[in-house]
């Protein structure tokens, strides 16, 4: 006979519980925290309930009912696509679900800190979506060059063997900054290569192999690992990056912007803008960032700037980034973010004339909404909020000299 999920909130439902460090591009966390072994999790979680039949139905009512939206920069409900899965399940073949630990975003680490210390968390979420879901197919797509993380799930799933819970497949993704998009993990599932698709029909309608497919972000379905025990956790991880290291913290979902910024890296010198979500974010002023709430950071990534830092400068590096990750299957892809990319450096070298920085607005208009994936949109929204936020900057730069300290060479 299952048992009703009960639902509970307390001190004890957070993720990680404890500020992870990292150094500037590296994957080595700067923390004496280790992964929690099967009973080191169990001691700190409990057991997980089995999550078919009755139990499954009762956890998308907890899925729906706390609001649970995705963690990789969607926020898209998460009870509405298992819903979506079910419904096309009905009528066709069993679904599949996917843990997507491809984190594509370059800043941020919460996917990594996450799936390294909290991994049977991970795939108690897995297992339980798969069992509410009725899937007969459970993978976690992790980047190839994933190495620490890859050790660390094969040793959870070596420990877990005991559970005779149902199998999870580990299949690796190219590391690459569109190979965690959900249309491309499903290409790469399918055989073909891991791009986005130009035909938009969603995963949990026709995913993997034309199954009904549920994709979604580890830190997601870590959070599931919770409300399947009935756990309530209305807190937010985000990925600070400082100057010298970027710290993962955990903070409820009210906390503010630069309240976050402040407590995990300090504020001194106060920062005058926060890049709120990562590379396909957007610009805040820190007046902004004092009343934004960390749960809008799309992505769960902030970038502090402070004086002597030229936002356009950033922005720049970010869009040409940005435009060589694109898959180039599309025109805004393979034509529009290289030529704003040119106009960025322009503007951001003090190079750019007045009728420059019309041509880039015009730019962005021909790209917003006729990508093939959202790539595209991302730089669009990133560009018009550094042009926004950084306004006087802009006219700095179009007379030759930069405020934050640059000079035309």
């Amino acid at each position: 006979m299952t048992r009703p999920l009960p639902v509970v909130a307390g001190e004890n439902a957070e993720l990680l519980g404890a500020d992870v460090h990292y150094l500037p591009g590296g994957d080595e966390p700067l923390t004496e925290l280790a992964p929690d072994g099967l009973h080191a999790h169990r001691l700190r979680f409990g057991s997980r309930t089995n999550c078919s039949g009755a139990n499954g139905r009762a956890l998308l009512g907890i899925v729906d009912d706390v609001e649970l939206t995705g963690r990789g920069g969607g926020h898209f409900p998460v009870a509405r696509k298992w819903r979506e899965v079910l419904k096309a399940a009905r009528s066709g073949p069993a679904p599949v679900v996917v843990a997507n630990a491809a984190e594509g975003e370059p800043l941020s680490r919460k996917d990594t800190a996450v799936l390294e210390l909290r991994p049977h968390l991970v795939l108690d979420g897995l297992v339980s979506a798969a069992e509410a879901l009725g899937a007969d197919r459970a993978v976690l797509w992790l980047h190839d060059d994933a190495h620490r993380a890859r050790a660390t799930i094969t040793r959870a799933l070596t420990e877990r063997t005991e559970l005779g819970d149902p199998p999870v497949e580990v299949a690796f993704a190219p590391a690459k900054y569109l190979s965690g998009e959900s249309s491309a993990v499903v290409n790469a599932l399918s055989g073909r290569e891991a791009l986005p698709s130009l035909a938009r029909v969603p995963a949990a309608r026709r995913g993997v192999d034309g199954r009904p497919t549920l994709v979604q972000n580890v830190e997601t379905l870590a959070r599931v690992g919770l409300l399947a025990r009935g756990w309530v956790a209305d807190t937010v991880l985000v990925t600070v990056a400082g100057r010298r290291h970027s710290v993962v913290a955990e903070y409820p979902s009210t906390t503010t912007i630069a309240a976050a910024v402040c407590h995990t890296i300090g504020a001194d010198p106060l920062p005058y803008a926060v890049l709120a979500g990562g590379y396909g974010g957007r610009w805040l002023t820190w007046r902004e960032a004092r009343s934004a709430p960390v749960a809008g950071a799309g992505a769960g990534v902030l970038v502090p700037l402070v004086p002597g830092q030229c936002g356009l400068a950033r922005t720049a590096q970010i869009v040409e980034y940005m435009a060589a990750s694109g898959a180039r299957q599309c025109g805004p892809c393979a034509f529009g973010l290289p030529a704003t990319a040119r106009s960025m450096r322009e503007l951001a070298d003090t190079s750019a004339r007045r009728r420059d920085l019309g041509t880039l607005q015009r730019y962005l208009g021909e790209i917003a909404g006729r990508g093939a994936c959202h790539h595209p949109d991302g730089v669009v929204s990133l560009v018009r909020s550094a042009l926004h936020v950084f306004a006087h900057d802009a006219e700095a730069h179009l007379r030759g000299h930069c405020r934050q300290g640059a000079r035309r060479k």
